[in-house]
């Protein structure tokens, strides 16, 4: 999977994959950024097969599921491919892995099945006994490393070593060196994946002026993208400057006035922070009159984080209305799931 030559798509990021630990704490956290724009083929998968996959695990959207279930049903390498996503979006990683293992042992499978299977192996890390973990560690940066050998302009093998080495314990390969290592890799190829990247490994070493200054020139360069702005916020929120970080939205919003992922932005922070919270509701309720578009935050994301605001607020019967909605369209958003449970 080739990134573009400059400019990135003008949509809202996927999740980082997964790896050995849970996430990078960001406050706010509102998304890590990664974009991606993929040539006609990546390695044995087309990249339209990938694109369902990426969709399918990381946003739970359910046309990428449907098409991923129909070319599962075929007799062809897409088959296995498609059964190991399905697998992985259902939290199955073991039978993830062993759908991609199929595919990788059956030659030529291209560096987006190394990639994946990966992925399958990172999942199960993250639930395994100290023991199992260090292999399936192993076994994770190895077929990320595979993948990157096989393409080595493959920026989210790249990206999935770089956050390995971020969330892995030394003793099991771990290293911020090798972590800014892939991120100047991925900025060679991608300014924008670059800088995103570079941003997150300043973050992790709690250099978060140099991670401010890589999103400030990244929203500079890219004023229509949404990421740099949203990260930037999330800086601030994780330092709890409330202030700067809604003062980084309104930056956004001015930049990009009919951008939708503002709204979400606006009233994702004032449901963290208890702070403007009128302002917030109206934001989100703005944004839940939009589809949102592959990668953007769904739309069951807005309905909890409007949840907050509205038992924030004193609003319990709304709140649960707004919770149960969540729950209905994405039945394994858990923090949705508490949120009702303490309600009822």
């Amino acid at each position: 999977m080739r990134p573009p030559a400059l400019r990135p798509p003008r949509r809202a990021p996927r999740p980082a994959p997964p790896a050995l630990l849970p996430p990078l704490a960001t406050g706010v956290a509102l998304a890590v950024a990664i974009v991606a724009a993929a040539p006609s083929r990546v390695g044995a998968q087309t990249a339209q097969e990938v694109a369902h996959c990426e969709h399918a695990v990381d946003r739970r959207l359910a046309e990428a599921r449907a098409r991923l279930q129909q070319l599962a049903e075929g007799g062809t390498p897409s088959a296995s491919f498609a059964a190991g996503c399905l697998a992985l979006a259902d939290g199955r990683a073991a039978d993830a892995e062993r759908h991609f293992r199929r595919l990788v042992e059956g030659g030529s499978p291209g560096a987006s099945a190394h990639y994946w299977l990966g992925r399958a192996y990172g999942e199960q890390a993250q639930r395994a006994n100290p023991l199992r973990q260090a292999s399936l560690a192993r076994r994770t940066k190895g077929e990320f490393e595979r993948a990157v050998q096989l393409d080595p302009d493959y920026v989210d093998a790249r990206e999935g070593l770089m956050q390995f080495y971020l969330r892995a314990p030394g003793v099991m390969g771990g290293s911020e060196a090798k972590a800014r290592e892939q991120a100047q890799e991925i900025a060679r190829r991608n300014r924008y994946r670059g800088g995103l990247a570079l941003a997150v490994v300043s973050t992790r070493r709690k250099d978060l002026a140099g991670a401010a200054r890589e999103y400030e020139q990244l929203a500079a360069q890219f004023p229509d993208s949404s990421a740099p702005w949203t990260q930037l916020a999330a800086l601030h929120a994780q330092q709890r400057q409330w202030d700067q970080a809604f003062a980084t939205i309104e930056r956004m919003q001015r930049a990009q006035p009919a951008s939708m992922p503002a709204q979400y932005a606006l009233g994702r922070l004032a449901a963290e922070s208890g702070m403007q919270l009128e302002r917030g509701e109206q934001a989100l309720r703005r944004y839940l009159t939009h589809q949102p578009r592959p990668n953007e935050p769904p739309l069951a994301n807005a309905h909890w984080r409007l949840g907050a605001i509205l038992e924030r607020q004193g609003r319990p019967e709304l709140a649960r209305a707004e919770y149960r909605t969540a729950v209905r369209l994405d039945p394994a958003l858990r923090p949705a799931r508490e949120a009702l449970a303490k309600l009822e």
